[in-house]
């Protein structure tokens, strides 16, 4: 079962969160030496509150920092919902190598509707943050230290049974795996070494701060040829295509079509270079994925990603790659650039996602996000001969 654990944390000192939030894994090394970063003297857990806008209104999200035990997707403790980039796997899993440590966690959600966690915490979130930041995106981060046996003893106790999904940061879990194997190669951890643990950030996937900011992921279309009479007639047996007219610009248009779809199926919009119009495509009620060859669990057949890169992509646009990207207006930036089309999406929500998870099914990569982002840095892990217990 998953096992939180307080740890010798790494944050940045007085004055120099921005300077750490903004590069944490530049110069590691020497900002320990140089008092930028500091390790705290004793095991702590971190909490964390996220303060940013939702439908015109501050919210906060509040969070826990720690290490977590290790375990293979396998176990079903702590659970995947899609697809590992492992180009991305490889990059985390050097990152860790080159500095020797974790500084940025896994966004991980646990269930907790009575709020017990939150309500172990009422003396520290109405105290003074160990210190606090705003970045560029308008969110403010803050941090606490908790290191009181009060805490830590009924958090472990509370978290024992539970099970965690993955929200963000699959492939850097699997690069925490697969550190954790090459330290083992050396030597056997002990039961309680940080060398079995990661970091992770952890939030309640019962609140509103959570299950109502997915961000879409967007594609960005990369290849020769790409013609959008050509992609469209390819895409016509599967698909109704809707022209936008003018709409290849309107972003606010754009989302207005993709708010709803005949009888609730998925649907995605195209964007081409050059094209004055967008495209709204919705599969067609009677066409089912898996009986089209497409080789997924029943389950999420009918969710958004598998019918844009199970079904969509592979038809109407081979020998493409893309790009993921969360924001509406960079997407059509990047066609004003010279990519050749674009695919925009709707967030995958938050109830799909974990349904998925609990089917032991994977989405595509780069199905989901969330906004807005942890900032990394705010308290980083090294020392895997640290014993956690």
């Amino acid at each position: 079962m998953p096992q939180i654990a307080g740890f010798r944390g790494v944050v940045p000192t007085e004055g120099k969160a921005a300077e750490v939030i903004a590069a944490p894994g530049i110069a590691f090394t020497e900002r320990l030496a140089n008092g930028t970063l500091a390790r705290d003297p004793g095991r702590a857990l971190y909490r964390y509150h996220q303060v940013f806008q939702l439908d015109g209104r501050a919210v906060t999200r509040k969070a826990l920092v720690c290490a977590v035990r290790l375990v293979p997707w396998a176990e079903r403790q702590i659970r995947a919902h899609e697809v590992t980039d492992p180009v991305q796997r490889d990059v985390e899993l050097a990152r860790i190598e080159q500095t020797g440590a974790h500084v940025e966690p896994v966004l991980a959600g646990f269930r907790d509707a009575a709020g017990e966690i939150d309500r172990t915490f009422r003396g520290i979130d109405g105290s003074r943050p160990t210190y606090e930041h705003t970045t560029a995106d308008g969110t403010l981060h803050r941090v606490w230290r908790a290191q009181s046996a009060e805490i830590l003893g009924p958090l472990r106790k509370v978290f024992a049974p539970k099970k965690l999904h993955v929200l963000e940061g699959h492939a850097r879990y699997e690069a925490m795996l697969g550190y954790e194997a090459k330290l083992a190669a050396k030597q056997a951890p002990s039961l309680y070494s940080a060398a079995s643990h990661g970091l992770a950030c952890l939030v309640n996937l019962d609140d509103i701060s959570v299950y109502s900011t997915t961000a879409a992921r967007h594609r960005i279309v990369r290849g020769d040829g790409v013609k959008a009479a050509t992609v469209l007639a390819a895409a016509k047996p599967w698909f109704i295509i809707e022209k936008l007219a003018g709409a290849a610009k309107d972003v606010a248009k754009q989302r207005a079509a993709l708010d709803t779809s005949v009888a609730h199926q998925p649907a995605f919009v195209l964007v081409f270079a050059g094209d004055a119009d967008a495209y709204k495509l919705t599969l067609s009620p009677d066409i089912t994925p898996s009986n089209e060859g497409i080789a997924v669990h029943r389950g999420i057949q009918k969710l958004d990603p598998i019918a844009i890169d199970e079904l969509f992509r592979p038809r109407a646009l081979p020998d493409t790659t893309v790009t993921f990207e969360t924001d509406h207006a960079a997407v059509l930036a990047a066609i004003a650039a010279g990519a050749p089309a674009a695919i925009v999406t709707r967030p995958v929500p938050l109830d799909q996602v974990i349904h998925a998870d609990e089917l032991g099914a994977l989405l595509p990569m780069g199905s989901t996000g969330f906004y807005p982002r942890i900032a990394p840095g705010i308290a980083m892990m090294i020392d895997p001969d640290e014993d956690l217990v």
